[in-house]
């Protein structure tokens, strides 16, 4: 199990040092260790209630569909590594860009195989002031 996120350059390591950058990428590391470790509940904790993705089957799913996916193992990753290209506040939101490589496995899709795919990722500040997934678009761009 391993859980990797590095920025793409020092300029992008830079912008995250702002406090709200800084709470979107917990956020995200948050989301990845409890897909990593398959903990449906921290999952679900880490996404806004109007959340919407565009997923990498090429589908449009809101909360309850990604919260089914989850279950049924169709998100279930070995290893999870995010270069974040972009990482940017803007007002009470952060988006968060890049490449993921992801290594499927069980009965997801692609499961065995090294996965590159591109991410964009926005994160608001909640009322209750946790930073939660709101928007998630990925493409997969090859599975070898």
């Amino acid at each position: 199990m391993l859980l990797e996120s590095r920025f793409a350059t020092r300029e992008v390591a830079e912008a995250a040092k702002g406090p709200a950058i800084t709470a979107a990428v917990a956020a995200a590391t948050a989301l990845g260790t409890a897909i990593l470790s398959h903990n449906a509940e921290a999952w679900a904790a880490g996404l806004a209630a109007d959340v919407v993705v565009n997923t990498p089957g090429n589908a449009v799913a809101r909360r309850e569909s990604v919260i089914r996916f989850f279950d049924a193992g169709l998100i279930a990753y070995h290893s999870i590594t995010s270069i974040i290209e972009l990482a940017e506040a803007r007002g009470d939101l952060v988006v968060l860009m890049g490449e993921e490589v992801v290594t499927p496995k069980d009965g997801a899709p692609h499961a065995g195989k090294i996965v590159h795919r591109r991410f964009t990722d926005v994160f608001r500040k909640e009322p209750d002031g946790v930073w939660r997934l709101t928007i998630r678009q990925a493409t997969n761009i090859s599975a070898q």
